[in-house]
């Protein structure tokens, strides 16, 4: 799992590790104390199998899969990427979630948790299709404070972690012309995440971006796993309301979003 392992020592009491991995993505971690000595834990990528088949190439070989010169001719060989997400575990925060946390509120009043959950629900069965299991922080109305779902992350230790929200603005904000996707990392094992989701979004269903944004938030704190926060849209806009309740709409965002997913896990792996 670790290619090479570099240290030096910083000052007089502290000493920096550079881990460098086999894997191009960090899949997360896990630290901890065991009286004086400091455990990490590094996570291993999800295991979702690959299809190794023969590829003949004019000119080389018999094009005998059994043939000893073939069978160990590298260039003879295509690994052909994961087309499920079997394996992995993708656990799904809806925000907010009762009515003392209603979240954003559209022009009709509309609440953001309704939203959120009607999201996570159709995005559980696209994820579910394509192999994956689905856990959700909740499955309905319920109080959840930002550090319960985040304890749920490192209890569960999902393969990933999304939390699904739409924006609001402040007071003086501009309503009628804010709109648009964003997303939210932390660690650096959920940036390329973040970012692939976002501008797959933005392009897939030609959305405006509203940019990408490192913050130390309780849902994209978790190191356990790739920990991403998306806010899908602006309630208060009305046009962007009507997209967000809109039932097509809301099915082609959750596959959108599982396809995304999908790409980033072929690319990652």
């Amino acid at each position: 799992m670790i290619s090479r392992l570099d240290w030096q020592q910083a000052n007089p009491t502290e000493i920096q590790y550079t881990f460098q991995l086999k894997s191009r993505q960090q899949w997360g971690y896990k630290l901890r104390y065991e009286g004086t000595s400091l455990i990490l834990a590094l996570r291993h990528p999800p295991d979702l199998g690959t299809q190794v088949k023969f590829r003949p190439r004019v000119g080389w070989g018999n094009n005998d899969p059994f043939d000893p010169f073939w069978n160990n001719w590298a260039g003879g060989l295509e690994v052909i990427p994961v087309k499920s997400l079997k394996g992995m575990t993708i656990l799904l925060d809806p925000g907010h979630g009762s009515s003392n946390d209603l979240g954003a509120r559209g022009p009709t009043g509309y609440p953001e948790k309704d939203a959120t959950l009607i999201l996570a629900k159709l995005l559980r069965t696209e994820l579910e299709q394509r192999g994956a299991t689905v856990l959700l922080t909740r499955e309905g109305d319920e109080d959840l404070y930002p550090q319960d779902r985040a304890t749920q992350i490192n209890r569960l230790q999902p393969t990933l972690a999304l939390s699904l929200h739409y924006n609001a603005l402040p007071d003086d904000g501009d309503a009628m012309h804010t709109q648009g996707v964003s997303t939210f990392w932390y660690n650096p094992q959920a940036q390329s995440l973040a970012m692939f989701l976002h501008n797959y979004l933005v392009m897939k269903l030609h959305r405006p971006s509203y940019g990408v944004f490192w913050n130390n938030l309780a849902l994209t704190r978790p190191t356990v796993a790739p920990a991403v926060l998306l806010e899908l849209g602006f309630m208060i806009n009305p046009e962007e309301f009507e997209w967000i309740v809109n039932p097509k709409a809301q099915r082609q965002l959750a596959r959108a979003i599982a396809e995304g997913i999908m790409h980033w896990v072929r690319l990652s792996l």
